[in-house]
Formats: C-alpha cells, structure tokens, sequence
C-alpha cells in the first residue's frame, strides 16, 4: 500500500524559523572591527626604456630543396644568377627545387671604420 506524501512545508517550517532567530542574534552583535588600512603611497613611477631601432635586414635569393634545405645563396641583384642555379638543380638531380627570398639582419659596421664620403 501506497504511504502518504509527507506535507514538506510543514517540515521546512522548524528549520526556518531556527533560522530566522539565528539571524536575528547575528544581527544584535556588534559588526567586526575593520582593518585599517596603511597610508597610500605613491605609485613608483617607472622609467620609460627608450626604443631600440629594428635590425637592418638584407633580401637575399635562396634555392632550396624539397625538405627546405638551403642549397645555395645570392645577393638580391644577382636573381639572374639563381635562376640559373636553380635550373640546374632541376635538370641534374631528381626532386623538387624552388627559388626564394631570404631575409638576414645585416652585418654590424665595424666602428674603426669610416663610412665612405661619395
């Protein structure tokens, strides 16, 4: 046989109102003393690094390989000469080869010498 539905408003009431007394006496005491708080100090102020120019970079023509391994390498003004390199390459060994621009930081000028007045 089926039990009866207990009333569960009727349960919650005992608990509730437990509560609400125990919120009343919360509220009767005094609150908990504050921190108190060191006196602000200025911010640090920090110094600002002055910008370092980007490296100078030269364009270079590179021919390389199917597993991007560098072959060979040219000045930028001698493409003519990699693309001779890079026919070669194609008629002489099996594979894939591509021709592509390289770009390195360019060398740092020696500080004994001067530069060339022109």
């Amino acid at each position: 046989m089926a039990s009866r539905i207990l009333n569960r408003r009727e349960l919650r009431d005992p608990t509730t109102t437990a509560e609400s007394a125990g919120a009343a006496t919360r509220s009767d005491r005094t609150p908990p003393k504050t921190r108190s708080r060191k006196a602000a100090t200025a911010p640090k102020v920090r110094k600002v690094r002055a910008k370092k120019a980007p490296r100078r970079m030269r364009a270079l023509w590179g021919v390389f390989d199917g597993g991007m391994k560098q072959v060979a390498i040219f000045d930028y003004n001698q493409r003519a000469a990699a693309e001779e390199k890079l026919a070669d390459l194609l008629t002489k060994k099996k594979g894939v080869h591509f021709l592509q621009i390289v770009k390195e930081p360019m060398p740092e000028p020696a500080l004994g010498a001067a530069p060339a007045a022109g």
